[in-house]
């Protein structure tokens, strides 16, 4: 028996030892990868900051696994703070997702909940456009991630700055139905410069969208799915195009009206005449 139990034991030792990391193969790994992260971050450290960093990314390996390298690398520094922070679901979150590392690492506080809440396509995105998945979500709601997501990059970032700019809920969730059934068209027909400096309105929304998918439909689409906004974008241009109609109108009857009165006026007849009397000279006879 106690042959046996010696033999098992031998056997472990040389499966772990065959398994295991040299302890001189870990510290190196851990010294690149902080020199990685403090360059992703931008900092500069002192040998008492890379000390204490050290050890902080020992610990979150030995709790977490090898992931955590690979995230501290893309996320910099702040990902060992986020992952001390945080726990777990840091460190899951930021391995599945390594692009969106370095956004997890800085803005952990506001992403964090939002992925709890939608799940990993929330980080896609966020990997997706770098930054905005947050204001994404707040300016359209969280069904919106998918769309987003399948997006071009470029299209779906201009989507999400122009909907920060709506001037109500509705106008923006109008500008992504409005991109959804025009494949994205609608974005080629916004000035974007105009609504950084004015704002999103239904109006405008509406005016791209018909543009983009053809006036009869756009004005089908529209007046269907938001009523307030069809009549509020189609009544507006109507007024202006009838007061221009009235003031084009009155500054032509006007003149026309002074050249009638002209022509048909009866001509004034003179009745100073003259004669020239027995001398041949000329007389003038008053009325």
């Amino acid at each position: 028996m106690d042959k046996i139990t010696s033999l098992f034991c031998i056997i472990i030792v040389i499966v772990s030892s065959a398994f295991a990391v040299p302890v001189s193969a870990t510290r190196k790994i851990v010294s690149e990868t902080i020199e990685a992260a403090a360059k992703k971050s931008g900092k500069a450290l002192t040998p008492a900051m890379r000390k204490s960093a050290e050890k902080a990314l020992m610990q979150a390996s030995k709790q977490y696994g090898d992931d955590v390298f690979k995230v501290v690398s893309r996320g910099g520094l702040e990902a060992i703070e986020q992952g001390s922070k945080h726990g777990k679901v840091f460190w899951k979150l930021a391995a599945h997702t390594p692009q969106a590392a370095r956004s997890l690492a800085l803005h952990a506080d506001d992403l964090l909940p939002i992925a709890k809440r939608i799940g990993l396509e929330f980080m896609k995105l966020e990997t997706h456009v770098p930054g905005l998945g947050k204001q994404a979500v707040t300016c359209f709601g969280d069904d919106a991630v998918k769309l987003l997501s399948k997006m071009p990059a470029d299209d779906a970032a201009k989507l999400i700055r122009f909907g920060t700019k709506a001037d109500s809920p509705r106008t923006a969730r109008l500008l992504l139905d409005g991109c959804a059934k025009s494949s994205g068209e609608i974005l080629k027909h916004l000035d974007g410069k105009r609504i950084v400096a004015l704002g999103l309105s239904a109006s405008m929304v509406t005016a791209a969208y018909k543009v983009s998918n053809g006036i009869e439909d756009g004005l089908t689409e529209i007046a269907s799915n938001s009523p307030e906004h069809f009549t509020r974008a189609v009544s507006r241009p109507l007024v202006y195009a009838i007061i221009c109609g009235m003031l084009i109108l009155i500054g032509f009857i006007f003149p026309v009206r002074r050249w009638l009165t002209a022509r048909h006026a009866p001509h004034k007849i003179s009745h100073n005449t003259t004669r020239s009397d027995n001398n041949g000279s000329s007389v003038h006879l008053a009325p």
